[in-house]
């Protein structure tokens, strides 16, 4: 993680059998759907799907620095940090963790998110209950 800012948010998610590649480690496809989870259940704490009016926020950047192979069987911590909000846009910095050893970092990434009418596609200004969980989390 690259802009430091205080936790937001973080899942423990099971490391499951079909993550698994050829080379018999997590595919790196999944690092970004551990990082899509925890970003997801911080949207739902924060206001549920149907209270959205057809608006939410789509990925424009994500990234990924992958640091140490994933074994199974393995539970991760996925935590989510925030950075300060734009216009209509935020970014969301997140850490991969082992839960048994918080000190075994497998990745870190970040995912640039803008909020947008579902309907148009266009960019929307940010809602209030997302800038609150930004301010929150800064």
């Amino acid at each position: 993680m690259t802009d430091p800012k205080i936790l937001a948010y973080h899942l423990t998610l099971p490391v499951r059998w079909g993550d698994m590649d050829v080379n018999v480690h997590v595919n790196n496809t999944r690092f970004f759907t551990y990082f899509e989870s925890v970003r997801l259940a911080w949207f739902e704490s924060m206001c549920p799907r149907d209270l959205r009016n057809g608006h939410g926020s789509v990925v424009a950047h994500a990234a990924c620095n992958y640091r140490r192979s994933i074994s199974y069987p393995e539970t991760l911590r996925v935590n989510l940090y925030a950075g300060a909000p734009g216009r209509s846009s935020f970014t969301t910095y997140y850490d991969l963790l082992s839960e048994a050893d918080q000190s075994i970092k497998y990745a870190d990434g970040l995912a640039v998110m803008v909020w947008v009418d579902r309907a148009t596609g266009k960019s929307l200004p940010l809602p209030d209950f997302i800038r609150a969980g930004l301010a929150a989390a800064s």
